[in-house]
């Protein structure tokens, strides 16, 4: 397994681990109680014990991450470090302070050098470019940093929208021509990114292939292809519900779907008995009540276990690894670069959240969406598969009762997807931090944004609970907030 642990972007090996366990104790004390270093995470991992997981039952989440109510990134959540950003893991080495680490990588100022280097944090496998990519053509024009837009009451310029919302990159499409690109805070057009949750459209997208081929019946209970999940509520639920989170699942208190899988992968400390791997980490849900149901007793909850079961059907349905469909069926078609996604120490890819890419290979997942979308198939993905994976979920009542994010009224999901239900036929996929697609098929727009916001809001561990998070103070931050800044640019480069 250890062969097939690649680096991610073609000619930028993988590096060792960085920092020391008191570096990381210095530079965030509450954060990192029950982390080391990278360095000796990359030593000792896999070794640790799995004698009992019952104190995860139990056991509150400050006790496991040293941390209240989430994972305590936001700037004011355990203790600030009074480091700039510039400064981090600058020298030879860093000084103690300014070392990243686990228990620091997703929180400020150690999030956006983390979110450039996923590949030093934790182990990943490569995803191969194309021999042809796309070609984007076009020219960004840079007077269109002073555009302004209206969003949320306020109208900023497209330049203050960029930084206050930590972008780091930022391009625009329209008929599949580049019309606007800026990279900021240092970031290249090279380098790979986080995608965080917007990985989860890849696996959707994969999964309506499989679909289209008569090789998965989306209504089909998910154990039907992964027998160890029968009695588990991923398992029994239909493949298609698993797709579109509408599954009644519940964590346990002190495991919440983010931490949990994010400590399985050796993104953040991993408390001794909590899973260690993907597939353990499936298996510790239970099946709850819905808040809030409607008529039809359905339920919509945002989570990541779902996406990690269907990309287990899809391997085992293909006998091939979700980096090897990738690549074979997305990848290869049109990339410039290679990718690379996270895994666990069984060298199982995090499906839901793994993805890294250069923002332009990004740009060109998301127009080749667009343009299969539209029936052009010459790009090697097939139109049909596509439009399984888009076609109008009608859950818009069930989305609303979930745990959904600020600026998403009316929307509808369906295979990892957001549907705005605009009269458009947009859609878009959506990651942490934010990360975010947008496509707008009738006036031929592709937006990808790449960011580095804090975001330590603690996420909901049932379905029964589901909270949700509509914030009018981060107004800018929401897809509403990208999709006018986007607009405003192509309305002004066509005057």
């Amino acid at each position: 397994m250890a062969a097939g642990l690649q680096h991610g972007a073609r000619g930028l090996p993988r590096q060792a681990g960085i920092g020391s366990q008191k570096a990381a104790h210095r530079a965030c004390s509450r954060l990192d109680s029950h982390g080391d270093s990278m360095q000796a995470q990359a030593k000792s991992r896999g070794t640790g014990s799995r004698r009992s997981r019952a104190w995860w039952t139990v056991m509150p989440l400050v006790a496991w991450m040293a941390a209240p109510a989430g994972l305590a990134m936001a700037q004011g959540a355990g203790e600030p470090a009074a480091v700039a950003e510039s400064e981090v893991m600058q020298g030879f080495p860093p000084p103690p302070d300014k070392q990243v680490s686990r228990g620091t990588g997703l929180r400020p100022p150690y999030m956006r050098w983390a979110f450039r280097h996923a590949r030093e944090m934790s182990p990943t496998v490569g995803i191969r470019h194309a021999s042809q990519p796309l070609a984007l053509p076009g020219q960004a024009a840079p007077e269109l940093d002073t555009v302004r837009f209206s969003v949320g009451g306020q109208t900023v310029q497209v330049a203050d929208y960029l930084r206050d919302t930590h972008t780091d990159g930022f391009i625009v499409l329209h008929q599949g021509r580049i019309v606007y690109e800026r990279y900021l805070a240092g970031f290249r057009p090279h380098q790979p990114h986080i995608w965080a949750s917007m990985t989860k459209s890849v696996t959707g997208l994969l999964a309506a292939m499989l679909v289209e081929e008569g090789k998965l019946d989306p209504n089909a209970r998910l154990a039907q292809y992964v027998p160890e999940l029968a009695g588990n509520p991923f398992g029994e639920a239909t493949v298609q519900q698993n797709l579109d989170m509408e599954v009644p699942v519940g964590y346990p208190q002190a495991l919440p779907p983010d931490l949990g899988l994010f400590g399985a992968v050796g993104i953040v400390p991993r408390k001794a008995d909590a899973p260690d791997t993907i597939y353990d980490f499936l298996k510790v849900v239970h099946a709850t009540g819905t808040a809030g149901a409607g008529p039809d007793g359905g339920v919509w909850y945002y989570q990541n276990g779902s996406p990690e079961a269907v990309a287990w059907a899809l391997r085992r349905i293909t006998g091939k690894r979700w980096a090897e469909l990738v690549s074979e069926r997305l990848w290869s078609r049109f990339a410039d670069d290679d990718a690379y996604t996270q895994v666990d120490r069984q060298g199982t890819e995090m499906a839901s959240g793994g993805m890294n890419s250069t923002l332009r290979d990004a740009a060109r997942f998301a127009e080749t969406v667009r343009r299969a979308a539209a029936g052009d198939a010459t790009l090697g993905i097939s139109p049909k598969a596509v439009r399984i994976a888009l076609q109008p979920a009608g859950n818009q009542a069930r989305f609303a009762r979930g745990n959904t994010t600020a600026g998403r009224d009316g929307y509808g999901y369906r295979n990892y997807w957001f549907q705005r239900n605009d009269g458009d036929g947009s859609i878009e996929a959506s990651g942490r931090f934010g990360q975010k697609i947008y496509i707008n098929p009738a006036r031929g727009l592709t937006v990808v944004k790449f960011s580095a916001s804090p975001d330590g809001a603690a996420r909901a561990t049932s379905a029964a609970a589901v909270r949700k998070r509509d914030d009018p103070a981060r107004a800018l931050e929401s897809s509403e907030a990208m999709v006018a800044a986007a607009h405003a640019i192509v309305d002004a480069a066509g005057r």
